[in-house]
C-alpha cells in the first residue's frame, strides 16, 4: 500500500512536470499566430495567460478522470486584514533573512519592464493562476497519495521549481510552505493570492527602483542596525516555521474530510 501510494506520487508530480513544460511550449507556439504584436511584454503576458489556463484546464481533466475532487476552498476568511498583515510582516522578514543568500547565489536574470502589462501580470493574473494550481488543485491531487505536509512541501518545492531563478527557487519554497499554510489554517484560496500579490508588488516595486541590487548591509546604513534587523527577522522566520510544522502534527484534514466537514465551493 505505501510503495503504490508513493509510485502514485511520483506518477503526478512526473505528470505535472511534463504537463507544465508542455503548455509553456504551446503558449510560445501561440503567441506566434496570435495578433499580438511585438511589445515583448504583452506578448509575455498572452503567453503566461494561454500556459496556466491550459495547464488549470487539463490538470482539472486529469483530476476528474482519476475520479479527485477539484476543491479549492474560498470562504470570506481569506480577507481577514490580520491574516494578511501578519502574512505581510513574515514575507518580509523572510526577504531580510535570504538576503545574504542573494549575494551568493547568481542574480536574477529576470528583467521586468515598467508598463502596464507587465504590472498586471505581475501583481494580478500570476497570484491567482500560480495560487490556484499549486495550493487549490495540485495539492489535493497529492494530497490522495501523500500526509498533508508531504503534499504540502511537495507542491511548495515546485513552486519554487518553476521560477527556475536560483534566489527565487529558495525563496519560493519557502514562501509556498507559508502559503499552504494560510491557505488550510483559513480555509480559503483568497488569502494566499491576497498575500501573492502583496508579496509581487514589494518585488516589482524594488525591481523597478533597483533596490534589489543594492546590499541590505548598505540600504540600512551600518553594520549595528543590520544585525538588529537579521535578529529580528530570523526569530520571526523561526517561529512562523514552527508554528507550521506544529499545525501539520495536528492536522489530519484531507479531500474527503474537508468535503463532508465544510460548505466548500467547487471549481
Amino acid at each position: 500500500m505505501v510503495m503504490k501510494r508513493f509510485v502514485d506520487t511520483v506518477v503526478n508530480v512526473s505528470l505535472f512536470a511534463i504537463l507544465f513544460i508542455a503548455m509553456q511550449l504551446v503558449a510560445v507556439m501561440a503567441v506566434r499566430v496570435l495578433p499580438v504584436g511585438d511589445n515583448s511584454e504583452l506578448v509575455r503576458l498572452v503567453a503566461y495567460t494561454i500556459s496556466m489556463l491550459l495547464t488549470l484546464v487539463v490538470l482539472k481533466w486529469y483530476m476528474r478522470k482519476s475520479g479527485v475532487e477539484r476543491v479549492v476552498m474560498r470562504k470570506a476568511s481569506g480577507l481577514n486584514p490580520i491574516v494578511i498583515l501578519s502574512g505581510v510582516v513574515i514575507l518580509i522578514a523572510l526577504s531580510v533573512l535570504l538576503s545574504p543568500l542573494n549575494e551568493l547565489l547568481p542574480p536574477d536574470s529576470r528583467e521586468f519592464g515598467d508598463s502596464a502589462w507587465t504590472l498586471i501580470m505581475v501583481v494580478a493574473v500570476a497570484p491567482i493562476f500560480e495560487e490556484i494550481l499549486f495550493r487549490g488543485l495540485l495539492y489535493n491531487l497529492l494530497r490522495v497519495t501523500c500526509p498533508p505536509f508531504v503534499a504540502v512541501l511537495i507542491s511548495s518545492i515546485l513552486f519554487g521549481v518553476v521560477h527556475l531563478e536560483p534566489t527565487v527557487i529558495v525563496e519560493g519554497v519557502l514562501v509556498g510552505l507559508l502559503f499552504s499554510y494560510v491557505y488550510l489554517r483559513t480555509k480559503s484560496i483568497l488569502a494566499p493570492i491576497t498575500l501573492h500579490v502583496c508579496n509581487n508588488i514589494v518585488a516589482y516595486a524594488l525591481a523597478i527602483l533597483s533596490y534589489q541590487e543594492m546590499p541590505l548591509l548598505e540600504s540600512v546604513n551600518g553594520d549595528a542596525y543590520f544585525a538588529y534587523i537579521y535578529s529580528g527577522c530570523a526569530l520571526v522566520v523561526v517561529v512562523t516555521l514552527a508554528v507550521i510544522v506544529r499545525f501539520f502534527i495536528k492536522y489530519r484534514g484531507g479531500i474527503a474530510e474537508t468535503i463532508e466537514s465544510q460548505n466548500i465551493e467547487r471549481v
